[in-house]
């Protein structure tokens, strides 16, 4: 009988593409996988490709730190009592929790003392995502000793990016235990590439942002630089979809600013229609506004575009710079309007700067592409599982 694996996302399955790659990813070792996640209005119990889907009776609202930790400790309680129970019927060899809220890896308590492996993926440092969110001085110094206590429980850990692993290892965690897993795709998961292709004719200029609708995403400071622009580009368009907790607002933005012929909303778009509106982009843009969290890591909406080969237009972080260089992305000021202008419009009069991005940093994107993420990735679990699993610390190097 093939050994067990389970993962504990508190977000949607099959539609958040990270976990799916992780959960297939993980079938490729032999496994048998189990993805324990939140509902919508599918199935409670449902077989994706090959994965078991148990999705919980929660639906993700994002509104305000209330909700948050309603949400986080609801999630945490019945998935702790599901995780036990299909333990007890049949062992999992290893669990993996996804990070928010780290808390959630304890989940994993029972199957953990049985002898179930546990690994710990941080998408995000919650400390300083909650910081900027709420800025509220006790609960971040509360997360960072959580985030801590969660890494040494933890039989091994992954992150998204040097700089966070930096961070995770300056408030006390052991770095041999860490490995950094880019957040890039697994392009086969997209299915075969759309058939249309950008407006790069002079007749429009179509850019993109998909993903969570949050303030700190700049959605503002890409509403004021396509008002900036809508005198000077012709057939200007910024498609976007998604939800989130600023949604309201920035959609009452769009109308104030009567921008409503330039900016379309298409609200939560399943993926046949995100890849044909991201076949269609002539650019993607990522507008995080600069701060002590977005500074740590990689948005994935980056390396979707990336991998459609678009020219991504992205705000000068520190974690983002760290890894492309000016020639690849086509930077801008976090929070400035302005020069988010300038760079939209000479990618639009600059074919030729459009390729060159293009070119750059798909050189770099084949060296970060997820067949190379994936054994990195499955390193650490083909140490995790094999009988020599007490030195897999030596097995598993962190990139």
């Amino acid at each position: 009988m093939a050994k067990r694996a389970a993962i504990v996302r508190l977000l949607y399955y099959p539609g958040d593409m990270l976990v799916r790659r992780e959960a297939e990813a993980l079938r490729s070792l032999g496994l048998d996988v189990d993805v324990f996640c939140l509902r919508r209005d599918e199935p409670a119990e449902a077989m994706v490709n090959g994965i078991h889907v148990h999705r919980l009776p929660i639906r993700r609202k994002k509104r305000g730190a209330a909700r948050n930790l309603f949400e986080y400790f609801a999630f945490f309680l019945l998935v702790a009592i599901r995780l036990t129970a299909a333990h007890v019927r049949r062992p999992f060899s290893v669990i993996q929790v996804n990070s928010m809220p780290d808390f959630l890896v304890f989940a994993t308590l029972v199957p953990r003392l049985l002898g179930a492996k546990v690994t710990l993926l941080l998408y995000e440092p919650m400390p300083e995502l909650w910081e900027t969110r709420f800025g509220q001085s006790l609960p971040v110094r509360v997360l960072k000793r959580i985030e801590q206590w969660s890494l040494r429980y933890a039989h091994a850990a992954f992150t998204v990016t040097q700089q966070l692993k930096d961070k995770f290892v300056s408030r006390g965690a052991d770095p041999d235990k860490i490995t950094v897993v880019l957040n890039v795709p697994d392009a086969r998961l997209f299915g075969p590439a759309p058939s249309q292709s950008p407006s790069r004719n002079g007749n429009g200029f179509t850019l993109i942002c998909h993903g969570a609708i949050e303030e700190r995403y700049g959605h503002d400071t890409m509403l004021q630089a396509i008002a900036a622009l809508r005198a000077s580009i012709p057939g200007l368009r910024l498609r976007l979809t998604g939800d989130g907790g600023y949604l309201d607002e920035f959609l009452a933005r769009v109308k104030a600013m009567g921008l409503e012929d330039q900016v379309h909303y298409l609200g939560f778009v399943p993926l046949d229609q995100l890849v044909d509106e991201l076949g269609r982009a002539d650019a993607g843009i990522v507008a995080q506004l600069a701060s002590s969290y977005s500074n740590l890591v990689h948005t994935g909406k980056m390396y979707d575009y990336l991998a459609f080969g678009k020219p991504v237009i992205a705000s000068r972080l520190q974690s983002v710079h760290a890894y492309f260089g000016e020639d690849s992305l086509g930077f801008f000021t976090p929070g400035d309007a302005d020069d988010l202008a300038r760079v939209i419009l000479e990618l639009y009069q600059c074919p030729d700067k459009r390729r060159a991005l293009v070119e750059n940093s798909q050189k770099l994107y084949d060296q970060y592409r997820w067949e190379r993420q994936k054994e990195i990735y499955l390193s650490v679990y083909r140490a995790l599982l094999s009988s020599r699993s007490r030195s897999w610390r030596t097995q598993a190097r962190p990139n």
